[in-house]
């Protein structure tokens, strides 16, 4: 089979690539700014450089092809970025794709959004496809628009949308490293008991349910969330990225009254300094808020995968023990270069 998987040289690009790779798949990459490559060679698969900000570079990227996997995009919330930047990327540079993709013929459109798309929970329900999605910033509002131009349209191809949730394994550079960074420290603090909930979802186990939905008869027109075999709490992953480090971690307990009030004044002190130690510079906002405390006492950012089991028989191999063990051995091993993806 021939696929097209734009953002093949990303972190589940990479993943993905390798997988389609071992399966036999004629496999056509498309990139904008050169990034390392870990688990495949550069002359494994057919590149073509394209910008989705550029109609004219996505003109025939789609000739020959049966499937395309549409990874590419502004890929997080950064607020160093105009919802302008988001519409022109990941609105108007799928609308591109979408169009080329099916003038070529192409069979099936995988589109991989992210639970951004739908926003918060309510806290005591894991979300489901068939909630109304309030997405609550730029990106979450741009992958909705795009999974809308995706299911919306009557195209030629068989469409399918997967909402992807929080990502890790061997060859992340973003959020995970910090996370096992911070834990090498041996200490953690939580607030509250550490009872929220969070999905983390291996991305072995991502790429798995991307391949699985671009075969099955049952996909065509649907939207499905990814995730892990179940949600885990906070306290739980912690541990597990400890234990595969081989490092004891104490958690250090919060009481949530307390961190609310430490995040007003983080909140207050981000306004006056707003710069680096105390806000994101992806994300420009303070890295402790009252929406921290929210979010790791509540159960806001859970999904259900019901869905994607029933109609397609999605079953999650890699474990969260096994996912962290391979993650922290990548990572010795690479962690050096986080600079080059940060």
């Amino acid at each position: 089979m021939r696929i097209l998987v734009t953002g093949a040289d990303g972190f589940i690009g990479q993943h993905l690539v390798r997988a389609l790779l071992d399966e036999g798949h004629q496999v056509r990459g498309m990139y904008n700014v050169e990034k390392p490559l870990y688990f495949f060679s550069k002359t494994e698969i057919e590149w073509r450089k394209a910008d989705l900000r550029d109609a004219a570079t996505l003109v025939k990227i789609a000739e020959n092809i049966d499937v395309v996997y549409h990874l590419a995009a502004i890929p997080r919330n950064d607020m160093r970025k105009s919802w302008d930047d988001y519409k022109v990327v990941n609105v108007n540079g799928t609308a591109s794709l979408l169009e080329e993709s099916n003038k070529a013929g192409v069979r099936r459109f995988l589109y991989v959004s992210s639970v951004e798309a739908a926003g918060y929970g309510d806290g005591i329900h894991p979300r489901v496809e068939t909630d109304p999605p309030r997405p609550d910033n730029n990106y979450g509002k741009s992958k909705l628009e795009a999974e809308g131009l995706v299911l919306g349209k009557k195209w030629n191809m068989e469409c399918v949308v997967l909402r992807l949730p929080m990502i890790y394994g061997p060859g992340t550079f973003l959020i995970v490293p910090k996370l096992f960074g911070f834990v090498k420290k041996r200490f953690y603090p939580l607030i509250g008991k550490g009872q929220g909930l969070m999905e983390f979802c291996y991305v072995g186990n991502a790429v798995n349910a991307l391949v699985l939905a671009s075969r099955h008869e049952k996909a065509r027109g649907e939207l499905f969330y990814i995730s892990d075999k179940r949600s885990y709490l906070i306290k739980d992953v912690i541990a597990c990225v400890a234990e595969s480090m081989k490092v004891k971690v104490r958690f250090i307990h919060i009481p949530v009254l307390v961190a609310m009030c430490v995040a007003v004044c983080f909140e207050a002190v981000a306004k006056l300094f707003p710069f680096p130690p105390l806000v994101s510079p992806y994300s420009r906002k303070p890295f402790f808020t009252r929406e921290t405390v929210r979010w790791t006492t509540k159960n806001w950012n859970t999904v259900s995968t019901e869905k994607i089991r029933t109609m397609l028989g999605y079953a999650p191999t890699v474990d969260i023990a096994e996912g962290c063990k391979r993650t922290a051995e990548w990572l010795k091993e690479h962690g050096d270069q986080q600079h080059l993806q940060a």
